[in-house]
Protein backbone atom coordinates (compact mmCIF):
# COMPACT_ATOMS: atom_id res chain seq x y z
CA UNK A 1 0.00 0.00 0.00
CA UNK A 2 3.07 2.08 0.79
CA UNK A 3 4.83 1.73 -2.73
CA UNK A 4 1.34 2.78 -3.98
CA UNK A 5 0.93 5.73 -2.81
CA UNK A 6 4.40 6.90 -3.43
CA UNK A 7 4.15 5.42 -7.06
CA UNK A 8 0.71 7.59 -7.31
CA UNK A 9 2.16 10.83 -5.60
CA UNK A 10 4.50 10.30 -8.10
CA UNK A 11 2.55 10.47 -11.05
CA UNK A 12 0.22 12.90 -9.69
CA UNK A 13 3.04 15.48 -9.54
CA UNK A 14 4.03 14.30 -12.77
CA UNK A 15 0.69 15.07 -14.67
CA UNK A 16 0.00 18.19 -13.30
CA UNK A 17 3.62 19.52 -14.25
CA UNK A 18 2.21 18.31 -17.53
CA UNK A 19 -0.62 20.22 -17.57
CA UNK A 20 1.20 23.45 -15.86
CA UNK A 21 4.23 23.62 -17.88
CA UNK A 22 2.27 24.32 -21.14
CA UNK A 23 0.12 26.93 -19.52
CA UNK A 24 3.05 28.72 -17.70
CA UNK A 25 4.64 28.51 -20.95
CA UNK A 26 1.71 30.70 -23.08
CA UNK A 27 0.83 32.28 -20.42
CA UNK A 28 4.43 33.96 -20.16
CA UNK A 29 4.57 34.72 -23.57
CA UNK A 30 0.99 35.96 -23.83
CA UNK A 31 2.39 38.57 -20.36
CA UNK A 32 5.86 39.18 -22.59
CA UNK A 33 3.94 40.27 -25.34
CA UNK A 34 1.33 42.33 -23.67
CA UNK A 35 3.87 44.34 -21.94
CA UNK A 36 2.04 45.35 -19.13
CA UNK A 37 3.94 47.90 -16.64
CA UNK A 38 2.74 46.66 -12.93
CA UNK A 39 2.91 43.32 -13.51
CA UNK A 40 5.78 40.89 -12.38
CA UNK A 41 7.29 37.54 -13.58
CA UNK A 42 4.77 35.70 -11.38
CA UNK A 43 1.95 36.31 -12.69
CA UNK A 44 2.10 33.97 -15.50
CA UNK A 45 2.64 31.71 -13.37
CA UNK A 46 -0.34 31.90 -11.19
CA UNK A 47 -2.03 32.39 -14.07
CA UNK A 48 -0.98 29.22 -14.90
CA UNK A 49 -2.81 28.16 -11.92
CA UNK A 50 -5.87 29.86 -12.51
CA UNK A 51 -6.20 28.20 -15.51
CA UNK A 52 -5.37 25.05 -14.08
CA UNK A 53 -8.12 25.20 -11.47
CA UNK A 54 -10.65 26.18 -14.33
CA UNK A 55 -9.50 22.81 -16.37
CA UNK A 56 -11.45 21.16 -13.77
CA UNK A 57 -13.80 23.52 -13.01
CA UNK A 58 -13.39 25.22 -9.57
CA UNK A 59 -15.46 28.10 -9.28
CA UNK A 60 -13.42 31.79 -8.84
CA UNK A 61 -14.13 34.76 -7.51
CA UNK A 62 -12.60 37.87 -9.38
CA UNK A 63 -11.80 41.24 -7.73
CA UNK A 64 -9.82 42.90 -9.85
CA UNK A 65 -8.99 46.78 -10.02
CA UNK A 66 -11.15 47.22 -13.06
CA UNK A 67 -14.34 46.44 -11.83
CA UNK A 68 -15.49 45.82 -15.30
CA UNK A 69 -14.12 42.18 -14.94
CA UNK A 70 -14.68 41.14 -11.43
CA UNK A 71 -16.96 39.02 -10.24
CA UNK A 72 -17.90 34.85 -10.33
CA UNK A 73 -16.22 32.89 -12.51
CA UNK A 74 -18.79 29.74 -12.87
CA UNK A 75 -18.98 29.37 -16.70
CA UNK A 76 -16.24 26.97 -17.86
CA UNK A 77 -15.62 25.14 -20.89
CA UNK A 78 -16.67 21.57 -20.66
CA UNK A 79 -13.95 20.69 -23.43
CA UNK A 80 -10.89 21.72 -20.57
CA UNK A 81 -11.72 18.57 -19.21
CA UNK A 82 -9.79 16.80 -21.85
CA UNK A 83 -6.93 18.10 -20.52
CA UNK A 84 -6.78 16.34 -16.72
CA UNK A 85 -8.33 13.26 -18.77
CA UNK A 86 -5.47 12.82 -20.39
CA UNK A 87 -2.68 13.45 -18.06
CA UNK A 88 -4.63 11.02 -15.44
CA UNK A 89 -4.72 8.43 -18.20
CA UNK A 90 -1.25 9.05 -19.05
CA UNK A 91 -0.09 8.96 -15.09
CA UNK A 92 -2.34 5.66 -14.15
CA UNK A 93 -0.80 3.55 -17.08
CA UNK A 94 2.26 4.49 -15.87
CA UNK A 95 1.12 2.75 -12.57
CA UNK A 96 -0.18 0.05 -13.52
CA UNK A 97 3.18 -0.76 -15.89
CA UNK A 98 5.06 -0.87 -12.20
CA UNK A 99 3.36 -3.55 -10.73
CA UNK A 100 3.22 -6.99 -12.21
CA UNK A 101 0.40 -8.45 -11.77
CA UNK A 102 -3.32 -6.79 -10.44
CA UNK A 103 -6.59 -7.64 -9.68
CA UNK A 104 -9.56 -5.83 -10.23
CA UNK A 105 -9.70 -4.16 -6.70
CA UNK A 106 -5.92 -3.44 -6.53
CA UNK A 107 -6.00 -1.35 -10.11
CA UNK A 108 -8.92 0.26 -8.52
CA UNK A 109 -7.06 1.33 -5.52
CA UNK A 110 -4.32 2.46 -7.86
CA UNK A 111 -7.12 4.84 -9.17
CA UNK A 112 -8.39 6.07 -5.66
CA UNK A 113 -4.56 6.78 -4.56
CA UNK A 114 -4.05 8.69 -7.95
CA UNK A 115 -7.07 11.01 -7.52
CA UNK A 116 -6.10 11.17 -3.88
CA UNK A 117 -2.30 12.29 -4.47
CA UNK A 118 -3.80 14.12 -7.53
CA UNK A 119 -5.97 16.85 -5.41
CA UNK A 120 -3.56 17.21 -2.51
CA UNK A 121 -0.92 18.35 -4.86
CA UNK A 122 -3.29 20.24 -6.77
CA UNK A 123 -4.43 22.09 -3.62
CA UNK A 124 -0.85 22.44 -1.96
CA UNK A 125 -0.19 24.64 -5.35
CA UNK A 126 -3.14 26.55 -5.91
CA UNK A 127 -2.57 28.17 -1.99
CA UNK A 128 0.27 30.37 -3.76
CA UNK A 129 -1.91 31.36 -6.56
CA UNK A 130 -5.22 32.30 -4.89
CA UNK A 131 -5.33 35.65 -2.80
CA UNK A 132 -7.24 38.84 -3.20
CA UNK A 133 -7.53 39.05 -6.57
CA UNK A 134 -8.47 35.30 -7.27
CA UNK A 135 -10.04 33.52 -4.82
CA UNK A 136 -12.06 30.17 -3.96
CA UNK A 137 -12.39 28.07 -0.54
CA UNK A 138 -9.65 26.42 -0.33
CA UNK A 139 -11.98 23.34 1.20
CA UNK A 140 -13.37 23.24 -2.31
CA UNK A 141 -10.76 23.04 -4.68
CA UNK A 142 -9.77 19.46 -3.22
CA UNK A 143 -13.18 17.84 -3.89
CA UNK A 144 -13.25 19.12 -6.95
CA UNK A 145 -9.75 18.23 -8.21
CA UNK A 146 -10.40 14.72 -6.58
CA UNK A 147 -13.59 14.02 -8.11
CA UNK A 148 -12.77 14.61 -11.70
CA UNK A 149 -9.49 13.03 -11.29
CA UNK A 150 -11.37 9.90 -9.97
CA UNK A 151 -13.90 10.31 -13.07
CA UNK A 152 -11.10 10.49 -15.40
CA UNK A 153 -9.04 7.48 -13.78
CA UNK A 154 -12.21 5.15 -13.84
CA UNK A 155 -13.23 6.02 -17.37
CA UNK A 156 -9.28 5.96 -18.61
CA UNK A 157 -8.89 2.39 -16.81
CA UNK A 158 -12.01 0.85 -17.73
CA UNK A 159 -13.21 0.09 -14.68
CA UNK A 160 -16.55 1.31 -14.67
CA UNK A 161 -19.23 -1.30 -13.54
CA UNK A 162 -19.98 -3.66 -16.23
CA UNK A 163 -23.34 -4.88 -16.37
CA UNK A 164 -25.11 -6.88 -18.76
CA UNK A 165 -28.54 -5.18 -20.22
CA UNK A 166 -30.43 -7.81 -18.37
CA UNK A 167 -33.00 -5.19 -16.34
CA UNK A 168 -35.34 -2.10 -17.72
CA UNK A 169 -33.58 0.55 -16.04
CA UNK A 170 -30.04 -0.59 -17.54
CA UNK A 171 -31.24 -0.04 -21.09
CA UNK A 172 -33.00 2.58 -20.19
CA UNK A 173 -29.58 4.13 -18.98
CA UNK A 174 -27.79 3.32 -21.97
CA UNK A 175 -30.27 4.44 -24.50
CA UNK A 176 -30.94 7.92 -22.35
CA UNK A 177 -26.99 8.61 -22.94
CA UNK A 178 -26.80 7.56 -26.54
CA UNK A 179 -30.17 10.43 -26.80
CA UNK A 180 -28.23 13.08 -25.36
CA UNK A 181 -25.31 12.49 -27.10
CA UNK A 182 -26.76 11.99 -30.34
CA UNK A 183 -29.10 15.17 -29.91
CA UNK A 184 -26.10 17.30 -28.14
CA UNK A 185 -24.05 16.47 -31.53
CA UNK A 186 -27.47 17.52 -33.55
CA UNK A 187 -26.97 21.12 -31.42
CA UNK A 188 -23.26 20.91 -32.26
CA UNK A 189 -24.13 21.12 -36.25
CA UNK A 190 -27.04 23.40 -36.47
CA UNK A 191 -24.66 25.54 -33.87
CA UNK A 192 -21.95 25.35 -36.58
CA UNK A 193 -24.07 26.44 -39.64
CA UNK A 194 -25.16 29.28 -37.41
CA UNK A 195 -21.61 30.23 -36.97
CA UNK A 196 -20.96 30.26 -40.89
CA UNK A 197 -24.54 32.09 -41.17
CA UNK A 198 -23.17 34.96 -38.84
CA UNK A 199 -19.81 34.59 -40.20
CA UNK A 200 -19.36 38.71 -40.70
CA UNK A 201 -20.27 39.39 -36.70
CA UNK A 202 -17.90 36.60 -35.87
CA UNK A 203 -15.13 38.56 -37.31
CA UNK A 204 -16.44 41.91 -36.07
CA UNK A 205 -16.38 40.67 -32.50
CA UNK A 206 -12.62 39.38 -32.64
CA UNK A 207 -11.60 42.74 -34.18
CA UNK A 208 -12.78 44.17 -31.20
CA UNK A 209 -10.79 42.05 -28.73
CA UNK A 210 -7.42 42.51 -30.66
CA UNK A 211 -5.92 39.72 -28.82
CA UNK A 212 -2.18 39.77 -30.48
CA UNK A 213 -0.95 36.90 -31.86
CA UNK A 214 0.17 34.81 -29.14
CA UNK A 215 -2.89 35.93 -27.37
CA UNK A 216 -5.17 35.39 -30.79
CA UNK A 217 -3.70 31.64 -30.09
CA UNK A 218 -4.62 30.88 -26.97
CA UNK A 219 -8.01 32.76 -27.46
CA UNK A 220 -8.79 30.71 -30.24
CA UNK A 221 -7.60 27.53 -28.11
CA UNK A 222 -10.10 28.70 -25.63
CA UNK A 223 -12.61 29.27 -28.17
CA UNK A 224 -12.33 25.89 -29.35
CA UNK A 225 -12.91 24.02 -25.59
CA UNK A 226 -15.88 26.34 -25.10
CA UNK A 227 -17.58 24.13 -28.13
CA UNK A 228 -19.49 21.67 -26.46
CA UNK A 229 -20.85 24.52 -24.22
CA UNK A 230 -22.38 26.13 -27.21
CA UNK A 231 -23.68 22.42 -28.49
CA UNK A 232 -25.82 22.12 -25.16
CA UNK A 233 -27.22 25.63 -25.93
CA UNK A 234 -28.01 24.93 -29.45
CA UNK A 235 -29.60 21.61 -28.30
CA UNK A 236 -31.37 23.64 -25.72
CA UNK A 237 -32.95 26.80 -28.19
CA UNK A 238 -33.82 23.40 -30.49
CA UNK A 239 -36.00 22.08 -27.54
CA UNK A 240 -37.66 25.60 -26.95
CA UNK A 241 -36.14 26.40 -23.42
CA UNK A 242 -34.02 28.56 -25.20
CA UNK A 243 -30.12 30.39 -23.51
CA UNK A 244 -29.24 32.99 -21.53
CA UNK A 245 -26.73 35.79 -22.16
CA UNK A 246 -26.69 37.89 -18.85
CA UNK A 247 -30.00 38.89 -16.60
CA UNK A 248 -33.31 39.52 -17.99
CA UNK A 249 -32.21 38.04 -21.31
CA UNK A 250 -33.87 35.02 -23.39
CA UNK A 251 -33.39 33.67 -27.05
CA UNK A 252 -35.88 30.71 -27.95
CA UNK A 253 -37.56 30.42 -31.53
CA UNK A 254 -40.16 33.14 -29.92
CA UNK A 255 -38.45 35.16 -27.94
CA UNK A 256 -35.32 37.30 -28.37
CA UNK A 257 -35.36 39.42 -25.34
CA UNK A 258 -31.44 40.50 -25.89
CA UNK A 259 -29.49 44.12 -26.02
CA UNK A 260 -25.90 43.61 -26.25
CA UNK A 261 -23.82 40.73 -26.10
CA UNK A 262 -19.88 40.48 -24.54
CA UNK A 263 -17.14 40.47 -27.24
CA UNK A 264 -16.78 36.60 -26.79
CA UNK A 265 -16.55 35.81 -31.47
CA UNK A 266 -19.00 32.58 -30.28
CA UNK A 267 -21.83 34.12 -29.39
CA UNK A 268 -21.87 35.81 -33.00
CA UNK A 269 -23.49 32.40 -33.98
CA UNK A 270 -26.41 33.74 -31.93
CA UNK A 271 -29.88 34.09 -33.21
CA UNK A 272 -30.42 37.96 -34.29
CA UNK A 273 -33.71 37.66 -34.54
CA UNK A 274 -36.71 35.54 -33.66
CA UNK A 275 -37.56 32.29 -35.91
CA UNK A 276 -40.81 30.63 -34.88
CA UNK A 277 -39.60 28.41 -38.24
CA UNK A 278 -36.88 27.01 -36.06
CA UNK A 279 -39.14 25.23 -33.66
CA UNK A 280 -39.27 22.67 -36.53
CA UNK A 281 -36.21 21.14 -34.88
CA UNK A 282 -38.15 20.13 -32.05
CA UNK A 283 -39.21 17.11 -34.73
CA UNK A 284 -35.57 15.60 -33.91
CA UNK A 285 -36.30 15.08 -29.96
CA UNK A 286 -39.31 13.64 -30.61
CA UNK A 287 -37.82 11.35 -33.36
CA UNK A 288 -35.23 10.35 -30.74
CA UNK A 289 -37.95 9.11 -28.49
CA UNK A 290 -39.87 7.38 -31.32
CA UNK A 291 -36.29 5.62 -31.98
CA UNK A 292 -36.43 4.70 -28.50
CA UNK A 293 -39.81 3.37 -27.97
CA UNK A 294 -39.43 1.28 -31.07
CA UNK A 295 -36.16 -0.39 -29.19
CA UNK A 296 -37.98 -1.01 -26.32
CA UNK A 297 -41.16 -2.24 -28.24
CA UNK A 298 -38.97 -4.84 -29.76
CA UNK A 299 -36.71 -5.58 -26.73
CA UNK A 300 -39.83 -6.47 -24.32
CA UNK A 301 -43.13 -7.92 -25.31
CA UNK A 302 -44.37 -7.77 -21.92
CA UNK A 303 -46.19 -4.73 -21.42
CA UNK A 304 -44.81 -3.83 -17.86
CA UNK A 305 -41.41 -4.26 -18.72
CA UNK A 306 -41.78 -2.18 -21.33
CA UNK A 307 -43.42 0.87 -19.16
CA UNK A 308 -40.34 0.00 -17.05
CA UNK A 309 -37.97 0.49 -19.92
CA UNK A 310 -39.51 3.66 -20.56
CA UNK A 311 -40.11 5.45 -17.54
CA UNK A 312 -36.26 4.32 -17.09
CA UNK A 313 -34.92 6.38 -20.04
CA UNK A 314 -37.19 9.02 -20.13
CA UNK A 315 -36.01 9.54 -16.23
CA UNK A 316 -32.20 8.99 -16.60
CA UNK A 317 -32.72 11.41 -19.65
CA UNK A 318 -33.95 14.08 -17.42
CA UNK A 319 -31.00 13.47 -14.78
CA UNK A 320 -28.31 13.52 -17.73
CA UNK A 321 -30.04 16.74 -19.39
CA UNK A 322 -30.37 18.54 -16.28
CA UNK A 323 -25.70 17.51 -15.06
CA UNK A 324 -25.33 18.79 -19.12
CA UNK A 325 -27.39 22.06 -18.76
CA UNK A 326 -26.25 23.18 -15.50
CA UNK A 327 -22.13 22.07 -16.52
CA UNK A 328 -22.87 24.08 -19.53
CA UNK A 329 -24.03 27.49 -17.98
CA UNK A 330 -22.82 29.35 -15.03
CA UNK A 331 -21.50 33.44 -14.32
CA UNK A 332 -19.20 34.97 -16.20
CA UNK A 333 -17.49 37.24 -14.44
CA UNK A 334 -20.38 40.08 -13.91
CA UNK A 335 -23.34 40.24 -11.92
CA UNK A 336 -24.95 41.74 -15.48
CA UNK A 337 -23.64 37.95 -16.51
CA UNK A 338 -24.96 36.09 -13.73
CA UNK A 339 -26.52 33.52 -16.00
CA UNK A 340 -25.13 32.63 -19.38
CA UNK A 341 -25.87 29.04 -21.35
CA UNK A 342 -29.06 27.07 -21.49
CA UNK A 343 -32.07 27.85 -19.99
CA UNK A 344 -30.54 24.76 -17.20
CA UNK A 345 -33.92 24.18 -15.30
CA UNK A 346 -36.23 24.42 -18.33
CA UNK A 347 -34.25 22.46 -20.63
CA UNK A 348 -34.32 18.95 -19.12
CA UNK A 349 -37.96 19.26 -18.56
CA UNK A 350 -38.81 20.24 -22.28
CA UNK A 351 -36.25 17.78 -23.31
CA UNK A 352 -37.71 14.77 -21.47
CA UNK A 353 -41.24 16.05 -22.12
CA UNK A 354 -40.74 16.18 -26.38
CA UNK A 355 -38.87 12.66 -26.07
CA UNK A 356 -42.05 11.23 -23.78
CA UNK A 357 -43.64 12.47 -26.41
CA UNK A 358 -42.23 10.67 -29.50
CA UNK A 359 -42.57 7.34 -26.84
CA UNK A 360 -46.00 7.94 -26.92
CA UNK A 361 -46.78 8.60 -30.72
CA UNK A 362 -44.73 5.08 -31.43
CA UNK A 363 -46.89 3.54 -29.14
CA UNK A 364 -50.49 5.23 -30.51
CA UNK A 365 -49.48 4.53 -33.75
CA UNK A 366 -50.10 0.66 -33.60
CA UNK A 367 -53.28 1.61 -31.71
CA UNK A 368 -54.79 3.97 -34.25
CA UNK A 369 -54.04 1.43 -37.20
CA UNK A 370 -55.90 -0.95 -35.61
CA UNK A 371 -58.68 1.17 -34.38
CA UNK A 372 -58.89 1.83 -38.52
CA UNK A 373 -58.59 -1.67 -39.51
CA UNK A 374 -61.70 -2.63 -36.97
CA UNK A 375 -63.66 -0.12 -38.48
CA UNK A 376 -62.77 -0.76 -41.93
CA UNK A 377 -63.61 -4.54 -41.32
CA UNK A 378 -67.21 -3.37 -39.42
CA UNK A 379 -67.93 -1.26 -42.41
CA UNK A 380 -67.51 -4.36 -44.68
CA UNK A 381 -69.57 -6.27 -42.94
CA UNK A 382 -72.14 -3.96 -43.33
CA UNK A 383 -72.07 -3.76 -46.71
Amino acid sequence: MTRTLLVAFQQAVRSITLILLPLAFISLVTWATAGSSTGNTADPLRAAIWFFLIAHHVPLDLSLSNNAISGNLTFFPIGALLIPFFAIRSAYKRIVSNFDAQTILERRSYVISLAFSYAAVGTLISVFALGTTVNTPIYIVFPFLFGVAAIAGFIASDLLPEHGLQFPWQRGFRVAWISLVALIACGGLIFTISLIWHFPTVLDLTRVIEPGFFGGLAFLAVQILYLPNFAVSALSYMAGSGVVIGQGTWLNPFVHRIDEIPAIPLLGGLPVNTYPISSITVAILVLVGYVAARYGVATYSDTTEQKRFFIAASGFLFALTLIAARASSGELLSSNLSSVGPQWWLMPILVTLEFAVGIGVCLAIPKIKKSINEARNAKQKNI
